[in-house]
């Protein structure tokens, strides 16, 4: 046996711990390498933009927005937490992440990731195809190898191409959610930015001249008691960082905000919710913010008035001088009348007895459903008996056969209530559904009666507390009235 003095056994350890050190390092990736392979693997061409001229994909999907890290040190390596981040990011599913880092996972270090990461990774694992898989740690500050990035890469790949995500929760007794997403954008957004939650005239007025002294051109509105700046349409997302900054920095609520549309339609990006309720433990009844559906506010707001623990939004209406509203169609609730009918168009009337009609109503017809508790009017009927029952009711053609975000309330065959919403006009997250559309998602999912509801920057879900859509004036819209389910023990 030959023996190794203490000083020649440090110098081969040190030799070794080089040597694997050194391994390691020409096995890792450096940040801008994986930015760059993430642009190919989504397969977005920016061929004709400046940074074609020097190759640097990376600055050009952090310029897109695709990618809202301030990545700086590119040759570093980038770590797992980062690439997780980035290929969520750019497949467009940061809504998605932000809404489910509550969702249980089996890691033992997830709680040291931040939520949004926490949700990434829920996605990252539950998506079709995987791009991570469950085990005991994420190991989310370990160095990404390259072998490790080409896996990931391969999958992102694949995505970009055939996505699917299901997930199911059962936030409360007697209630089960389905949150679904496919498809993933293609094209190159430009963004909006919003300054919100601004108390008085006074303020807006005095952030919007400051903004505009610093290049920013912003329109002011008033939603409810509050005011809202928008600004113009910003060609890349480094113009809307610095105007977010901007508005940070007079301690101003903001929100950015995608615009774009997708030049590969066969797989634009869609997301819906459905929301299905066991009658047992909820009791669905129309809520307003008072008299008589002519207060407007926001849903999450009738719903916490109402103390429904989920809602939706329901009916069309109108708005008079910008500040109260009043029920386009037929309104009663608790067998009070709070609005006349609309002739011929989809209703809903129900009553205590678990008894529900869907069908097309009028002046004439309504006294008919004199038994019916409950009657909210919108149209056009969607499903009757599980078979499709759309006409347009008199409803513009744009209304019918554009795609927009679109909420709908339904039965199963077994009595459950269903509240269904499809997000829409949002190029990076969801197009939204024509009514066939629409019609043939609830069929789908084997609901016999459905009846479509106000859509467009009306269209919002609540479950619990928490908005699971994304509603599409970036924010929740003051409504008339909205369909809660309310706990009945």
């Amino acid at each position: 046996m030959i023996k190794i003095n203490k000083k020649l056994r440090r110098v081969i350890l040190v030799l070794l711990l080089l040597i694997t050190c050194s391994s390691s390092k020409s096995e890792a990736i450096t940040k801008y390498e994986f930015l760059a392979a993430l642009l190919e693997a989504r397969g977005i061409d920016w061929s004709s933009s400046p940074e074609a001229v020097n190759n640097n994909g990376w600055k050009f999907i952090t310029r897109t927005g695709y990618i809202t890290d301030d990545v700086p040190y590119m040759s570093q390596q980038v770590t797992r937490r980062e690439a997780l981040r980035w290929c969520i990011e750019s497949l467009g599913l940061s809504f998605e992440a932000a809404l489910l880092s509550d969702y249980p996972m089996s890691f033992k270090d997830f709680d040291r990731l931040n939520d949004f990461e926490r949700g990434c990774l829920v996605v990252g694992c539950n998506m079709k195809p995987q791009i991570f898989t469950q085990s005991d740690l994420f190991r989310g500050t370990d160095a990404l190898s390259n072998k490790e990035s080409e896996a990931i890469l391969s999958r992102v790949k694949a995505a970009s191409k055939n996505f699917r995500l299901d997930i199911i929760r059962n936030p409360l007794q007697g209630m089960r959610v389905l949150i679904h997403r496919e498809g993933v954008p293609t094209g190159i957004p430009n963004w909006r930015v919003q300054a919100e939650g601004i108390k008085d005239k006074g303020s807006a007025d005095n952030l919007k001249t400051f903004l505009k002294a610093n290049g920013f051109e912003m329109t002011s509105s008033k939603s409810g008691n509050v005011y809202v700046l928008r600004s113009q349409k910003l060609e890349d997302y480094d113009q809307a960082r610095s105007l977010t900054a901007l508005i940070q920095s007079r301690g101003v609520r903001f929100r950015a905000i995608p615009v774009m549309s997708n030049p590969k339609t066969n797989i634009v990006p869609k997301y819906w919710v459905m929301l299905t309720i066991d009658p047992t433990y909820w009791k669905i009844m129309p809520i307003t913010a008072g008299n008589g559906g002519r207060n407007l506010w926001t849903l999450s707001g009738i719903a916490q008035r109402n103390k429904a623990r989920a809602a939706i939004n329901a009916g069309f209406f109108g708005i008079v001088r910008g500040t109260q509203g009043f029920p386009i169609g037929s309104l009663k609730i608790n067998g009070n009348v709070l609005s006349d009918p609309y002739d011929n168009r989809g209703a809903l009337g129900w009553n205590d007895n678990d008894e529900a009609v869907f069908s097309v109503a009028g002046s004439e017809q309504i006294p008919n459903w004199l038994d019916m508790t409950n009657i909210i009017q919108a149209g056009p009927l969607l499903l009757d008996e599980g078979r499709y029952a759309v006409v347009d009711e008199g409803f513009d053609n744009a209304l019918i056969s554009v795609r927009h975000p679109r909420s709908a309330v339904g039965l199963t065959e077994g009595g459950e209530w269903v509240f269904m919403l499809v997000d829409g006009r949002n190029g990076m997250h969801s197009s939204g559904a024509t009514i066939s559309e629409l019609a043939g998602l609830m069929k789908t999912y084997n609901i016999q009666y459905a009846l479509n509801l106000d859509g467009g920057g009306s269209s919002e879900i609540i479950i619990n507390g928490k908005i699971y859509n994304w509603p599409s004036d970036g924010r929740e819209r003051l409504i008339s009235y909205g369909l809660g389910a309310i706990s009945i023990k």
